[in-house]
């Protein structure tokens, strides 16, 4: 059995939460309260910066070409397919990317994001591809499994979302970072650090859309919260 079938069983059952998560659900359905949608972008966000820090110290460890290529062309997707999909929709509800790139990271995304770059920085090129696979992996599933909600989807926005996630391009990365998992395995490795990893980073996702939706903040509070813009 290659590794990352492996990892996907063992975290199936995060995964299906994941699918049926309320702000999941709502956002493909066209429902989900625009003040949720707006904290969740301004998150996410963040995220994908320090995804893309992620795979720099993936190139920085590696000698190998086809490794080196693949973190790069991944890197690349994460800025093509995401975030400049993020910069055209941020003006359509209300937000400058200046006030995206000011907000501070909540709780949950500041632990993910460092659970991450930890990862990448005290482990193996593969750890560090592990800990970021249930990210781009679960987006994908998660349009496959929701896209049936779409039809009645009356949100431009939230459709302009869904499509990256629909996208060939953004499947084309997704299998090519499960591809360069399975490759990397065949040197060997403890499943257990890979699972545990894996299992951390499903968990995470999970937790992410939990935060989104509650509208997570620091507590106490201080400083550059989240706040809907309009309020002082």
């Amino acid at each position: 059995m290659k590794l990352t079938e492996t990892l996907r069983r063992s975290s199936a059952e995060i995964w299906k939460k994941i699918y049926d998560h309320p702000f999941v659900v709502e956002l493909y359905r066209g429902d989900l309260p625009v003040q949720k949608f707006r904290y969740y972008i301004i998150q996410d966000y963040s995220f994908l910066i320090g995804i893309t820090k992620a795979f720099s110290l993936v190139v920085a460890k590696s000698h190998d070409y086809n490794l080196l290529k693949t973190a790069l062309e991944l890197a690349y997707a994460d800025a093509t397919i995401e975030m400049d999909n993020y910069k055209r929709l941020i003006p359509m509800i209300g937000l400058k990317l200046e006030d995206v790139l000011a907000s501070e990271p909540a709780p949950t995304n500041y632990a993910y994001i460092n659970h991450i770059l930890v990862t990448c920085s005290l482990g193996t090129p593969l750890e560090c591809l592990v800990s970021i696979l249930p990210c781009f992996w679960t987006y994908m599933e998660i349009a496959e499994v929701n896209k049936k909600y779409i039809s009645n989807n009356r949100n431009e926005v939230y459709r302009k979302w869904i499509e990256a996630y629909l996208s060939k391009e953004y499947r084309e990365a997704t299998e090519s970072l499960i591809n360069i998992v399975d490759e990397l395995w065949r040197e060997g490795g403890s499943i257990a650090r890979l699972n545990y990893i894996f299992k951390v980073s499903s968990r995470y996702e999970y937790m992410f859309w939990d935060m989104a939706y509650k509208l997570e903040k620091w507590k106490p509070e201080s400083g550059n919260n989240f706040r809907e813009i309009g309020e002082t």
